[in-house]
């Protein structure tokens, strides 16, 4: 029987490859468009300001990075302690034996490291993409929406002082691209992109880390939880999108999170982990 690492290496690289394609696609193209939703004339919840994304306080395409990065090198350096330390004892359990692939020699350190972050950036790409697919699929209208669309009013048939429920496209704002995102509100991307790192990676932590670190786990995990429910806040403050798309953001790239690493660490039952390590062994090897 094949090891469940190799069958996860066999399925999930053909997927984040099809998951990146389709991402720009969805997310750098007008090749896909959002259905149109209604709204009611001169809705005061859809007539915020509109800040230019060059003024956000975190554009997309940082908290992709900082999403991807942040998670990944915490992960690579805990791997690097953990085999260091293992590496080291002489007695008990060691690092896990080495493989040859294809010519090359992987030892735990790399195998590990490459698996928890093969994953991860597998999960980003798929919360990116299922949060791309339900913003299409709703249309929600976002907090600043008729200020980017500038409906014409005089175009329809009944009077806005009847306050009817607009489902025509009678947009006349000069920017299309912005009235394209300004459908496209539910659920944050922000939140669901920076949940899903947040939890993974605190998981990883709660996995990796044993309760005799006192500080350092709860510190970790602390940092990563509100450096994502800030970015959730942001698209709040700045009025990128409505309090329950941001809420629902963080349950959808929450569970995503939790489904991977549960997934992963169904695998890796027999591994032994930082928490069987004292503080001793760890900076012995840091030295």
């Amino acid at each position: 029987m094949r090891p469940c690492w190799k069958l996860d290496c066999a399925l999930v690289l053909p997927i984040l490859v099809s998951s990146v394609v389709s991402l720009y696609f969805l997310e750098w193209t007008d090749v896909f468009k959002p259905v149109q939703s209604g709204y009611n004339c001169h809705d005061r919840s859809l007539s915020l300001p509109y800040i230019d994304p060059h003024h956000e306080a975190i554009p997309l395409l940082m908290l992709m990075s900082l999403a991807f990065a942040g998670p990944a090198i915490t992960i690579m350096v805990g791997e690097a302690i953990l085999f260091c330390c293992l590496s080291q004892k002489k007695n008990g359990a060691t690092a896990e034996a080495n493989i040859n692939a294809a010519g090359c020699n992987f030892n735990s350190f790399m195998r590990r490291a490459i698996r928890f972050v093969g994953v991860h950036a597998f999960g980003l790409c798929a919360t990116a993409l299922i949060t791309d697919i339900l913003q299409l699929m709703t249309g929600y209208p976002a907090p600043y929406f008729l200020t980017v669309c500038k409906p014409n009013y005089t175009t329809l048939s009944l009077s806005c002082e009847q306050n009817p429920f607009i489902m025509e496209d009678i947009c006349s704002g000069a920017d299309p691209k912005a009235i394209t995102q300004g459908r496209k509100s539910f659920p944050s991307q922000h939140a669901t992109l920076a949940s899903f790192a947040a939890v993974y990676v605190s998981m990883y932590f709660n996995s990796t880390l044993t309760d005799s670190s006192k500080l350092l786990k709860p510190l970790l995990v602390f940092s990563f939880v509100m450096s994502a429910i800030i970015c959730g806040l942001t698209r709040i403050i700045q009025y990128k999108n409505h309090a329950v798309d941001v809420y629902l953001g963080f349950l959808i790239g929450g569970a995503i999170a939790v489904y991977l690493e549960l997934r992963i660490n169904s695998c890796l039952n027999n591994s032994k982990s930082m928490c069987e390590l004292d503080c001793g062994e760890i900076i012995k090897a840091l030295l």
